[in-house]
């Protein structure tokens, strides 16, 4: 398993005799910082000093650092260790130590890993040249013209500053800003209006309704290129248009926007209407056998009239059954 930046080594203090931790990453940050620490390249300890190339010539200088390229299983004898270090692991490291003339192993992790050298980068990738702690920035896109008045030899190519949004391409208040990149949908709708344009040259560019009488009625979409208009439906919530009611749904009673009366079936259902009104029903006269007729009045002014059957007298007296049979 590699070493994490967060692992923690054990170090005794040659001061106290105190057990202390340390971080990897501050290790590593004291031996890429320490003043007394100098990086010489690579090398590979399954060969000898005099086989590297360049050649390590020993004693080095006190705290040269080379990083170990490859697995050693078995460490070249020309490699004084310390501690009688045997082994050695690609990107671990290798310090000399000028006052016990021998090689210090810092263990750097498996061979997944390593540490950088150099960079090189191509445009629009640019590099400060730090060796250390190089910085990498991508130049951003520019026009051909742009980039032939900067006269810098590092062309066009490069990242978008941003995306354009609906506000920057308005066409009377737009920002029309230079680092905004216009995308698929925007254009679109631009090329909407265009097309439009070329199937009716000079005509209508945009279609929008007003609606004056808050009704929304009428449904538009889109409002530029092919324009589409259509008139909603009335309905109990919503405006719109009607059909008028035939015979058939007048009889039926046809209910909904499709079975409207106009005017004249109005009127021709008035006219059928009695001219006088019946204010009421009661019985009287002369004559007559009073308590005869039942008259009811409901709740909806509906009346019912019916003769009692004890007072009713049929018309059709050959009906009646022959007292003698």
């Amino acid at each position: 398993m590699a070493l994490q930046g967060n692992d923690l080594l054990v170090v005794q203090s040659q001061t106290d005799s105190q057990l202390y931790k340390l971080k990897v990453s501050d290790l590593d940050i004291y031996l890429e910082g320490s003043t007394g620490i100098q990086f010489r390249g690579s090398v590979d300890l399954n060969n000898s000093p005099a086989a590297q190339t360049p050649t390590v010539t020993l004693p080095a200088a006190n705290g040269d650092l080379y990083i170990v390229e490859a697995d050693a299983a078995t460490i070249d004898a020309g490699w004084v260790m310390e501690g009688g270090t045997t082994s050695a692991s690609e990107n671990d490291r290798i310090i000399w130590d000028g006052d016990s003339n021998v090689w210090v192993l810092v263990a750097g992790g498996t061979s997944t890993g390593g540490t950088v050298t150099d960079i090189t980068a191509t445009l629009p990738l640019e590099c400060d040249g730090d060796t250390i702690n190089p910085v990498l920035t991508i130049n951003q896109a520019r026009t051909t013209t742009a980039a032939g008045a900067a006269a810098d030899g590092k062309g066009t190519a490069g990242a978008v500053a941003r995306l354009a949004e609906d506000a920057d391409v308005v066409h009377t208040s737009g920002t029309a800003a230079t680092d905004a990149v216009v995308t698929a949908d925007l254009l679109k709708a631009t090329n909407d209006i265009v097309n439009g344009l070329a199937l009716a040259a000079g005509g209508v560019q945009t279609v929008t309704t007003k609606d004056a009488n808050s009704n929304a009625a009428l449904a538009i979409s889109p409002t530029a290129g092919n324009v589409e208009i259509e008139i909603n439906t009335a309905s109990d919530s919503e405006y719109g248009v009607v059909q008028i009611a035939n015979d058939s749904d007048i009889t039926n009673g046809t209910a909904g926007p499709t079975a409207v009366v106009d005017a004249s079936q109005l009127k021709d259902a008035i006219d059928n209407l009695p001219q006088t009104a019946l204010n009421s029903i009661t019985e009287g006269g002369t004559d007559i056998v009073a308590g005869a007729l039942e008259i009811v009045t409901d709740a909806d002014n509906d009346v019912t009239i019916g003769v009692k059957a004890d007072t009713f007298c049929p018309a059709d007296f050959s009906a009646l059954d022959d007292i003698n049979a």
